[in-house]
């Protein structure tokens, strides 16, 4: 079963994310768009067997995950698969569903197992009242000047649940309606941002080291010993880095210093390492969102680039990724921030000017994290590009940046 997705931001209406929903498409958009819904008849849903694979943590950040589910899912031995999660999933049930009995009480069943409901509203209050004892979240599908009066009515209705609108496709609908009854958001406008209490005025001089840090290995041929003397100005560094040399060696027991972990890993490794690990450091004062795009956006940049042409060029593909977002790091314009750091004239043309091959990479991305499967499946279709083999670079992106924060935690425990 061939699937595309990813999880979008819900977000309150100062833009601060509160959780996420799984947006998905089976198959290619275009070729597939008369077919029907695989989810209709499934026994068992691809998205669980997902989660599993790469960690909730890596997909949600330890917020909630709204996953979609049928009929027919509902009744099955549903909890099996994800038994240590309840409070992390929400379940969306699927519009058609009608509340008869049978339904309610799987309904209860499962709330007595932690987990929650979400209802879609599309001005059917008739048919989806009898869900209100269930129901946590309702999602509001209906034209914009419809929103917020309808989200009054649902709010009387469903008086425990958070009303969220859903697919708001522009800005000034969402500022026409964000002082409303209506408590999350949706749409393609989103942009990770830090808020006003926690930005810093100037740079850090922990900052400056990290810059700095970024500055030596983006040398064409740096030196070893000037790398690890400045990662040893930081502890949480150096023991991450030797943990991710000690995780790649098969003698682990004979890497014994820093000097000897850098030469084993390689200056290609190194850099990648370094802009990962520092672009984490940088965030550890922002919100976990922040980190979570820039590193995501890294490796899935990375790993498209063999399917545009561009396979040689994965290096700079994963740094174009990582500082899509230096501009909100740094709380200057993507121009000034990328004046901080030595970065290649393909990464700035593509950051600052958007225009380039390295661009067209980034601007699937981004449309992929937006959602927009139509766009997607006709780029898809354009460079002959699979959906397995688009399902597959996203996935073991989120595999990566899950061993990433693992490996950030446990660094931070010791």
């Amino acid at each position: 079963m061939q699937y595309l997705l990813v999880p979008k931001p819900l977000f309150t209406s100062g833009m601060i994310v509160e959780g996420y929903y799984l947006s998905y498409q089976f198959g290619n958009a275009i070729l597939e768009s008369v077919k029907s819904n695989p989810l209709d008849r499934a026994m068992n849903s691809p998205f669980f067997d997902f989660i599993n694979i790469v960690g909730l943590d890596a997909l949600t950040q330890d917020k909630p995950l709204f996953v979609p589910i049928s009929q027919i899912l509902l009744m099955t031995d549903l909890e099996a698969d994800i038994k240590d999660m309840p409070s992390k999933i929400v379940f969306i049930l699927d519009k058609r569903v009608k509340p008869e009995q049978s339904v309610l009480d799987r309904m209860k069943r499962f709330n007595k197992l932690g987990f929650r409901f979400t209802i879609i509203y599309q001005n059917n209050m008739d048919e989806i009242e009898p869900f209100v004892p269930y129901t946590d979240f309702v999602f509001l599908r209906l034209p914009p000047n419809h929103l917020a009066s309808h989200a009054r009515i649902v709010q009387k209705k469903f008086p425990r649940a958070t009303v969220v609108a859903t697919d708001i496709e522009e800005q000034p609908i969402f500022d026409m309606i964000k002082h409303s009854s209506i408590d999350l958001f949706d749409g393609p406008f989103y942009k990770v941002h830090i808020p006003s209490s926690a930005k810093q005025n100037a740079l850090t001089p922990l900052k400056v080291n990290y810059i700095q840090l970024l500055n030596i290995v983006n040398k064409e041929d740096f030196d070893f010993q000037t790398f690890t003397r400045t990662v040893r100005q930081d502890m949480a560094l150096a023991v991450q880095f030797m943990k991710l040399v000690n995780t790649a060696s098969a003698a682990r027991s004979e890497i014994k210093n820093l000097n000897q972990a850098a030469a084993m890993l390689g200056q290609r490794e190194i850099r990648k390492w370094v802009a990962a690990a520092v672009t984490n450091a940088l965030c550890a004062d922002n919100p976990s969102e922040v980190t979570r795009i820039s590193l995501l956006r890294a490796k899935f940049c990375e790993n498209m680039g063999k399917h545009f042409g561009m396979a040689m060029a994965n290096e700079n593909l994963f740094l174009m990724g990582l500082f899509s977002v230096l501009d909100v790091v740094l709380s200057v314009p993507i121009k000034d921030a990328l004046g901080m750091v030595f970065v290649p004239g393909a990464i700035y043309e593509a950051l600052v000017d958007r225009k380039g091959s390295h661009f067209d990479v980034l601007n699937f991305v981004l449309t992929y994290e937006q959602g927009a499967w139509a766009e997607i499946s006709r780029i898809a279709l354009m460079r002959q590009i699979s959906v397995d083999d688009i399902h597959m670079a996203y996935r073991d992106a989120l595999v990566w940046y899950a061993q990433m924060i693992n490996m950030t935690v446990e660094s931070e425990e010791i």
